[in-house]
């Protein structure tokens, strides 16, 4: 394998972790819309239990999420990405 050959597999591999990374947020932002748009039902004043429960798993989900994007977003990958110059 060749130097050239190395560093253009890891260019294409960090275009497909960015495309992964732009993803992520997006289901990120959806997952959060999703959980802020759990309203009580009609006539009642708060939500049901299984509501909450609804829009607790939303919200751990939307965390996670936010988690993966941040390990995309590591210093490790930013040295990758200064050493293909």
């Amino acid at each position: 394998m060749t130097k050239t050959q190395v560093k253009s597999r890891i260019r294409k591999l960090l275009d497909q972790i960015g495309d992964i990374r732009a993803e992520l947020e997006d289901l990120q932002y959806e997952v959060e819309d999703t959980k802020d748009s759990i309203e009580p039902y009609e006539g009642c004043n708060e939500l049901s239990a299984e509501q909450e429960e609804r829009q607790e798993w939303f919200e751990e989900m939307a965390y996670a999420i936010e988690n993966a994007v941040e390990v995309l977003q590591s210093s490790e990958i930013d040295e990758l990405e200064s050493m293909m110059d």
